[in-house]
């Protein structure tokens, strides 16, 4: 009993040291950036009225979740502007940690000890692309970057992306057990509702990336439980889909003058070429470290339900990023890519997590293991000290 207490004990002070770094840097990172996404939905923030948030909705931004805390913060804690938009952005990043530490053990096979667990955590939310100067000065457009710090909107809603992920998962899991998961259905259903109020990135480039993985998967399979699974699944996406059409009519057709809306064009690269020379090794550069998991155990993956619907999702995010964009005065500003920038976040959770399985597998051959190890160790901490130069870079001023 003393043990279990002892344990207990050790894991939360590892964990509550973890969320309290997470939440000291992302409030100064908030508070030191200047001319940014977030200064512009501060300041929107301000306009939030509960009694009128449709109205919000409308004229300012429909989707609203960061800003009503922010507004909260604001109005109810009396905090300036600046420091309740950087308090709501520290606490979705800290939501975000929480989340990755309760998923950590539906991906893993050996049991992490708690403050490794809360290193590494951290560790996944510092992580950027390899940064090449030579190849362009942009460092997280054209790359894409699954840690980016200047737009709360989409630190918002990571968490729920990696809740809603990972529900997913094990319900296409279990089809046979419809009945004992229906209140997992009900959730899900809730998780999504909640991220397109944060943010409709994640159902932009999940939904056709889980209708890629269902249209194969239910080809091969061919079974009536599996296809009954994946009809409830889909189910569960109604009321965000609803809602998530709400969003599309107000940003493109509603209030055009403000949001600067208009028509969407398909066009391959028009956006990505703006910010990056060559789009296969932007590619390369920030996906180095899952590449080199996937390459040294592609066998093994492939088998497994995350990775198959991971890539799914990576691909459709993609390439809706590489071919869509907007006309008008929103042309560059890259909208469509907040969808490839969370699935990158999931391949880099997964397959972190992979590597930590690899590692940890005495059932695997040594020199696979050595190979993994150190090739592996050398990639991620190349990607972390990238990540953390890009974070020290826009807190003292440099470029986004």
């Amino acid at each position: 009993m003393k043990s279990n207490k002892n344990y207990s004990l050790n894991s939360f002070s590892a964990h509550f040291v973890g969320i309290l770094f997470i939440f000291i840097i992302t409030f100064y990172t908030a508070i030191n950036i200047s001319n940014s996404d977030l200064s512009h939905h501060a300041d929107w923030s301000q306009q939030l009225s509960i009694r009128h948030l449709l109205s919000f909705m409308q004229d300012y931004v429909s989707y609203p979740l960061w800003h009503i805390l922010t507004k909260f913060c604001y109005k109810i804690l009396n905090f300036s502007l600046g420091n309740a938009a950087a308090f709501s952005t520290a606490v979705f990043n800290c939501f975000i940690y929480c989340c990755i530490v309760y998923v950590w053990n539906f991906f893993t096979v050996s049991p992490v000890a708690s403050p490794i667990k809360a290193f590494w955590t951290c560790c996944l939310l510092m992580v950027g692309p390899l940064y090449a100067p030579w190849f362009s000065e942009y460092y997280y457009l054209g790359q894409g970057s699954g840690n980016t710090w200047h737009n709360p909107t989409n630190i918002a809603v990571k968490g729920f992306s990696i809740l809603c992920f990972t529900l997913i998962v094990r319900l296409i899991e279990s089809p046979e057990k419809i009945k004992e998961n229906i209140r997992k259905y009900i959730l899900l259903s809730m998780l999504l509702l909640c991220s397109v109020l944060a943010k409709p990135s994640f159902l932009q480039g999940i939904i056709p990336g889980l209708g890629m993985y269902f249209i194969i998967s239910g080809l091969i399979k061919r079974k009536k439980e599996v296809i009954s699974n994946y009809c409830l699944i889909a189910a569960c996406f109604i009321p965000s889909v609803a809602l998530l059409l709400y969003q599309f009519i107000v940003s493109f057709f509603v209030n055009t003058a403000i949001h600067g809306g208009g028509q969407i064009g398909i066009e391959f690269g028009r956006v990505l070429k703006n910010w990056s020379p060559n789009l296969l090794i932007s590619f390369l550069l920030a996906f180095a470290f899952p590449l080199f998991i996937l390459a040294i155990d592609f066998k093994n993956l492939m088998k497994k339900t995350h990775i198959q619907l991971v890539i799914c999702y990576e691909f459709c995010a993609w390439v809706e990023g590489a071919f869509l964009y907007e006309n008008g005065r929103r042309e560059f500003d890259g909208n469509w890519l907040w969808g490839s920038y969370l699935s990158m976040f999931a391949v880099w959770i997964l397959f972190f997590f992979h590597y930590f399985n690899i590692i940890s597998d005495e059932r695997q051959r040594p020199l696979k293991k050595l190979i993994c190890l150190y090739g592996g160790g050398i990639l991620l901490f190349s990607h972390l000290t990238a990540g953390i130069f890009y974070w020290y870079t826009i807190t003292h001023g440099g470029q986004i």
